[in-house]
């Protein structure tokens, strides 16, 4: 199944998680499929709460508490990615059971694109989502989907922060 929730976080909580993200010292060099040739901006988080809090990405929390508040999950990971134009996200399936991204960037412009794209088994779009700022998308991870491109009259960074879960067994 495939969710989304906009307005997902209180809009000081997103604004402050906005502004903290655009701290963040982005790494560049990391593909979404082993051996891609295409690479975009990524960032590790932490496996859990402590971890990124301990890392210095406190603001990840809210994020994941309003997660568990809607869905039965444990995080196997978060991490942040990052897209600039010119680059060229890969179709790919995830690994664990659910994942969920987040975008923070509430500045963001409709026509700059830059969404994810959910595909069947036959690369066929099943569902589009736009980049809009504090929305969460949610989906099994072992769908295709794909980072949309940034068009080339946007200048800013495309930023999302990633959960990948697995399903809550106890």
């Amino acid at each position: 199944m495939v969710e989304y929730i906009d307005n997902f976080l209180e809009e000081h909580i997103a604004q402050l998680i906005d502004m903290q993200l655009r701290e963040v010292s982005w790494k560049y060099d990391y593909d979404s499929v082993a051996g891609g040739k295409n690479k975009h901006w990524h960032v590790l988080g932490g496996h859990n709460i402590e971890e990124c809090n301990k890392n210095g990405f406190e603001f990840v929390e809210p994020i994941w508490n309003s997660i568990q508040r809607n869905y039965e999950v444990n995080m196997e990971r978060v991490y942040f990615n990052a897209h600039t134009h010119g680059i060229e996200p890969h179709i790919h399936r995830d690994d664990g059971d659910q994942t969920f991204i987040y975008y923070p960037r509430l500045d963001w412009k409709p026509e700059w694109a830059g969404g994810t794209t959910i595909f069947d088994k036959d690369k066929n779009v099943t569902q589009h989502f736009g980049y809009k700022g504090n929305r969460i998308i949610s989906f099994k991870a072992s769908l295709l989907h794909q980072a949309q491109s940034i068009s080339r009259e946007c200048y800013h960074l495309r930023t999302c922060v990633v959960f990948k879960t697995n399903q809550d067994t106890s």
